[in-house]
């Protein structure tokens, strides 16, 4: 049987990096005139409402990162945007105050697609009918815009959510989502969207954010002896996390080296 680990050179890009207002992180840099194609997939936690951050894939002409050129353009992270994990903290919840979640959903061919927003609101009573969760303390709220969010016929087909004295976790059915489920699949749910109306009442933090970025050998600079990518982070606020890893495919010599500490098979 063929592994994974066989075919596929798995490293850290990033390390785990907490950051500083408007800090500028880069990684290491890997060597990519020894396989065809890689992908860095990055990660981002802790961003709070109208953050963003950038992740870009530079290429350099060794493993110290010379003469480093941007290979094409930097993705954003942008908060509350297909997330697969946040929290929602209940800080004395108003009337009529707002949590608007969109769930997208895998189509046929493994795009993720918008579904319909759902809007939960705050009231003086729980109404799950009516998407209303009761105000009246931090605990309460939590609980019941957790019930309302879970509820089979008017909550948000894909999400679940769970409350702990006043803060709400959201995340997938299926963490990754349904294999190649046909939107409205229930379980096919990917990532989803979350907006609060109020930024102090009603406090949204992503836990799970991710990106990635594929790099294909022919497009360095070969002419000019590049020969190793890394990836860079931007723009972080103060207390936000990011990692990124590589996966760099189709070696052209065998086997792959893993450095790993240990390997195991599930047989």
């Amino acid at each position: 049987m063929h592994m994974i680990r066989e075919g596929v050179k798995l490293d850290v890009a990033v390390k785990p990096y907490v950051g500083s207002e408007g800090a500028t992180y880069t990684g290491e840099y890997f060597r990519m005139d020894t396989f065809a194609k890689a992908r860095f997939t990055g990660i981002v936690r802790g961003q709070l409402t109208a953050a963003t951050c950038t992740m870009a894939v530079y290429e350099a002409k060794d493993a110290t990162g010379d003469t480093p050129l941007i290979l094409g353009a930097a993705v954003t992270f942008t908060q509350g945007s297909k997330v697969s994990m946040a929290t929602c903290l209940c800080n004395t919840v108003s009337v009529a105050d707002t949590v608007i979640l969109t769930p997208y959903y895998f189509n046929g061919e493994g795009t993720l697609t918008a579904g319909t927003a759902v809007t939960f609101t705050a009231a003086a009573a729980t109404s799950v009918a009516n998407r209303e969760f009761i105000n009246t303390n931090d605990t309460a709220a939590g609980a019941a815009l957790a019930e309302c969010i879970n509820d089979d016929t008017y909550g948000v087909p894909g999400l679940l959510a769970s409350a702990s004295t006043g803060t709400v976790t959201i995340t997938c059915t299926e963490p990754g989502g349904g294999d190649r489920q046909v939107l409205p699949a229930k379980n096919g749910t990917g990532a989803f969207d979350i907006t609060e109306s109020n930024t102090t009442r009603l406090v949204v933090t992503d836990l799970i954010q991710m990106a990635d970025i594929e790099v294909y050998v022919q497009d360095l600079t070969r002419d000019s002896d590049y020969t190793h990518v890394g990836a860079r982070f931007a723009g972080l606020e103060t207390g936000t996390l990011c990692c990124a890893v590589i996966e760099r495919a189709m070696a052209g010599y065998g086997p792959v080296g893993q450095a790993v500490v240990a390997t195991d098979t599930s047989a």
